[in-house]
């Protein structure tokens, strides 16, 4: 079985939600697993962040000249 990512202008997309649901071969998948090995990482880092030492989005895009 193949997977594919389909990017589409949100004014064709329900159109193609209801051609794809129409194929019964298809199946929609709405959410992405995401490994318990994934979560436990990103649990950790965010009970072992330094708080202290991260800075304000918005002061350092305008510092880089983000925008």
């Amino acid at each position: 079985m193949k997977q594919i990512v389909v990017s589409v202008p949100e004014e064709k997309y329900d159109f193609l939600m209801e051609l794809m649901k129409s194929m019964d071969f298809v199946t929609i998948s709405d959410s992405i697993d995401i490994p318990e090995e994934h979560k436990s990482l990103v649990s950790h880092r965010k009970q072992t962040a330094n708080f202290d030492s991260m800075h304000d989005w918005n002061d350092l895009k305008h510092q880089w000249k983000v925008q």
